[in-house]
C-alpha cells in the first residue's frame, strides 16, 4: 500500500475528521472511499482486473445474463426509458 501526503485547510481537516468519528470510520478510509468513487468510471474504461473484495454468487450468477452491443450507450437508454414513463 502506499502513502499520500495531502496539504488541506485546517478547517476542512477539522470538519472531515469530525464527519469520519460521528461515523465510526477513519479520514484514510473516508479518502478512499472518495477517491474511488471519484475514479470509478475512469478505472471502468480500463480492463477489468479481480474485485478487491469477493463477490456473492448471486451476484457472479448475473454476468453474461445481458447480451448488449458493444456501442450500446446505457444513458441514452436510460434517458429514453425515463421519458417514456415520465413524459418529458
Amino acid at each position: 500500500m502506499s502513502q499520500l501526503i495531502l496539504t488541506l485547510d485546517d478547517d476542512l481537516v477539522q470538519a472531515a475528521r469530525e464527519y469520519t468519528r460521528q461515523r465510526g470510520q477513519n479520514l484514510e478510509a473516508l479518502v478512499a472511499q472518495f477517491l474511488q468513487a471519484t475514479l470509478r468510471p475512469i478505472v471502468a474504461a480500463q480492463p477489468a482486473a479481480e474485485p478487491s473484495i469477493p463477490l456473492s454468487p448471486r451476484i457472479q450468477r448475473l454476468f453474461g445474463a445481458v447480451q448488449v452491443p458493444a456501442d450500446f450507450d446505457y444513458r441514452q437508454a436510460l434517458d429514453e426509458a425515463m421519458q417514456e414513463r415520465f413524459g418529458a
